[in-house]
């Protein structure tokens, strides 16, 4: 099943120097746009859209994709992908083929909600964003057309078994205060078995200025399973290196986060 989440909603969070009221004044911003992310999907007003198809993944196996991992200590951990065009998305709806740039965590040191989307109003302790961009327009172009962009994102659970790529004894993402290069792990590897036949789709923005309307969002319905050893670590590694924070409307510290979700 996928079902077709439409929205023309604002939404908001914190950025460096600026409250998320202010966005919409920043020079050049589109903070205040129609067509806002991140949002809370509510699964009781989606529809289903008959004309999204399967995805077609490229390389997700490739276990020389991912170049290294990079905790920069604010906005989350990054991993690069070795090679323009290395590993690929089409299908799902997408219209046309998107090449992976990189992908990031989201996570909350506080309440363990940190997921930026939510799903009838529940946050996810974690979330995880694949980044694309549409083949056929310059890379500096994309934020200039409303699907340059396409974004997977996956809820990350907790769990209270140990996956090979996940537990918090393996060095994929144990030790996350480096800069470290990687070999022999997929994409595959950090979605594992998680349903890609089933997912929400709308057309969204960037999660911070200046929240271009330009991003494809695909949120899956099923969520990836993480040791609850490996998001306490996550925790303790963030606080390490809190840059930013604000409470969030439901009160509680978060990090990680820089914009909260709202209702459709």
């Amino acid at each position: 099943m996928r079902v077709h989440a439409l929205t023309s909603l604002k939404a908001s969070g914190s950025f460096i120097g600026h409250t998320p009221q202010h966005w919409e004044a920043l020079d050049g911003s589109h903070c205040g746009g129609e067509k806002q992310s991140p949002i809370d999907i509510v699964t009781s007003i989606v529809t289903i859209d008959p004309n999204l198809g399967n995805f077609t993944f490229v390389n997700f196996s490739s276990q020389s994709a991912i170049k290294n991992i990079t905790n920069n200590g604010h906005s989350g951990t990054k991993l690069d992908i070795l090679g323009t065009d290395m590993v690929e998305v089409s299908g799902g709806g997408l219209d046309g083929e998107y090449s992976v740039l990189q992908f990031h965590f989201h996570w909350d040191v506080a309440n363990h909600s940190g997921s930026e989307h939510a799903l009838d109003g529940h946050h996810y302790p974690m979330e995880m964003h694949i980044v694309t961009a549409k083949k056929g327009i310059l890379l500096n172009e994309t934020l200039y057309h409303e699907d340059g962009l396409a974004v997977l994102g996956f809820f990350i659970d907790v769990s209270y078994k140990l996956s090979p790529v996940y537990s918090s004894d393996k060095s994929l993402l144990s030790n996350l205060r480096n800069i470290m290069e990687v070999d022999n792990i997929a994409i595959d590897d950090l979605i594992g078995n998680v349903d890609r036949t089933k997912f929400y789709r709308y057309m969204g923005s960037l999660t911070t200025p200046y929240c271009n309307e330009a991003v494809v969002w695909t949120i899956f319905q099923e969520p990836i399973k993480v040791h609850k050893d490996l998001v306490s670590l996550l925790s303790r590694t963030s606080e390490d290196k809190v840059m930013l924070s604000q409470q969030r409307g439901k009160g509680g510290l978060f990090y990680m986060n820089l914009r909260v979700s709202v209702s459709m």
